[in-house]
Order: C-alpha cells, then sequence, then structure tokens
C-alpha cells in the first residue's frame, strides 16, 4: 500500500474528525439559536462529507492492495467484497453502509437528515469510527 498516501489520509482522518467533534459541539452548545444552529449544522454536515470521502478514499486503497478493483465499482459494492474477503469486518460493513445512506442523502440534498440524527449517528458509532481508524493505521505498520 502506498505508505505516503497513507500518511495524507490518516493526517486528513485526524483533522477532519477533530473539525466534526467541533461542529458537533458547537451545534449542541448553540441549540436555542436557530440562526448559529444552522450555520454550524451546514457546517456538520460538509465535515461529514468530507469524513466519508476520506473512508472512501481508503476503501479505494484496499481494493488496489488487494487485487479487488474493478472500473465502476459502487461503493456498496466495494464495502461488500472488501467484507466477504475478510478485510472488513461485519461492524465495518454495516457502519459504512449506513453512513452511506446519510452521505448520499446530504449529498444530494434530498431527504435531508436532521442535523440530530447526523449527530446521534456519530455518537452510536464513536467506537466503531475509532475502530475503523485504527485499521487504517494498522496499514502504516
Amino acid at each position: 500500500m502506498n505508505k505516503e498516501r497513507l500518511k495524507k489520509l490518516l493526517y486528513d482522518l485526524d483533522i477532519t474528525t477533530a473539525d466534526l467533534n467541533k461542529s458537533v459541539n458547537l451545534v449542541k452548545k448553540y441549540s436555542d439559536n436557530e440562526d448559529l444552529k444552522a450555520e454550524f449544522s451546514n457546517s456538520l454536515k460538509y465535515k461529514y462529507l468530507s469524513l466519508f470521502i476520506i473512508y472512501e478514499d481508503f476503501i479505494s486503497m484496499l481494493l488496489k492492495e488487494y487485487n479487488k478493483y474493478e472500473i465502476g465499482m459502487t461503493i456498496d459494492k466495494a464495502i461488500k467484497k472488501l467484507n466477504d474477503a475478510g478485510h472488513l469486518n461485519n461492524n465495518h460493513n454495516d457502519f459504512l453502509h449506513s453512513a452511506r445512506l446519510i452521505r448520499n442523502k446530504i449529498g444530494h440534498r434530498y431527504k435531508q437528515p436532521s442535523v440530530e440524527s447526523i449527530i446521534k449517528f456519530l455518537d452510536d458509532n464513536n467506537e466503531i469510527m475509532s475502530e475503523i481508524h485504527e485499521l487504517i493505521k494498522g496499514y502504516l505498520l
């Protein structure tokens, strides 16, 4: 695996995760001020999209590492293929699938999820997100 690309991905993941957590805290802190909540909510959604792009980049790197890449493969198919081959576990698979659904709703601007539901999803999946972070770090060894 390209170690320099992986280091850059981890750097981006660290920054984006910290920024996302900051946005979550600001939305919670200013939930009674509609204008500030709206601004911080938009920031949170943008950072969520950035986080999923990082996950997609890592999935692409895994596909190439294990010679599983196919032109035109959807992210769903890629996640399933990596799960079936044992490179992602079922928890990773379930999380990434759910995260993708939220990402699509935000990115395509249909059936926009509430910021509260995004925060709940992030809070509920904090452990699996940390696990994925550690998985990515493990490829630097």
